[in-house]
């Protein structure tokens, strides 16, 4: 990543997958400078914006992660209004949605999302965030044990990811864990 940044400084790619492999080390505070390079070299990335947030509540920069995701919101409506079936932005936008009080709303991006790939790895893990973070606990931990079923699963980002605080407890998603 570091010879990828010195021989194009401007490359959103390296930035934000830099940023990702930081974040799932539970390095946050690199993933955040990271994640914010990302969103400079790409404005009209919807992705980075959202994943600086939640690093962001990592750190306990509340009032940042809020900013930040109020940034990803606007960029991901005017994203879905020409790529509406995106269960990525729908899946990131649900989680940007739930944090600023728009249950329902987040409710339904979560919903349309999974009817997009219901069998998607990815699909299923962000989903089981967006749930927990509505307080969906069952419906959280079947999307991840489905997840596994597939044969993946983000056991190193979900040691990290604080949408799954919730859960985390939870003896099902401790059983999990340990199965992988």
């Amino acid at each position: 990543f570091e010879v990828a940044i010195h021989l194009n400084p401007k490359l959103f790619e390296a930035y934000y997958f830099f940023a990702r492999a930081c974040f799932q080390e539970g390095k946050s505070e690199e993933a955040a400078q990271l994640f914010e390079r990302a969103c400079l070299a790409n404005p009209e990335d919807y992705q980075a914006p959202i994943l600086l947030s939640q690093t962001y509540v990592n750190l306990g920069r509340m009032l940042e992660a809020d900013a930040g995701r109020q940034r990803s919101l606007r960029i991901i409506e005017k994203h879905l209004e020409f790529h509406p079936e995106d269960a990525r932005a729908l899946y990131l936008g649900s989680s940007a949605l739930i944090q600023v009080g728009q249950r329902d709303r987040a409710l339904e991006w979560t919903r349309r999302a999974l009817a997009v790939d219901p069998e998607d790895p990815a699909v299923l893990y962000n989903i089981a965030c967006s749930y927990s973070k509505l307080g969906m606990t069952d419906d959280a931990i079947a999307c991840l044990e489905k997840a596994l079923e597939q044969g993946e699963w983000y056991k190193a980002w979900a040691e990290h990811d604080s949408d799954l605080d919730l859960i985390r407890s939870h003896p099902r998603f401790q059983a999990l864990l340990k199965s992988i």
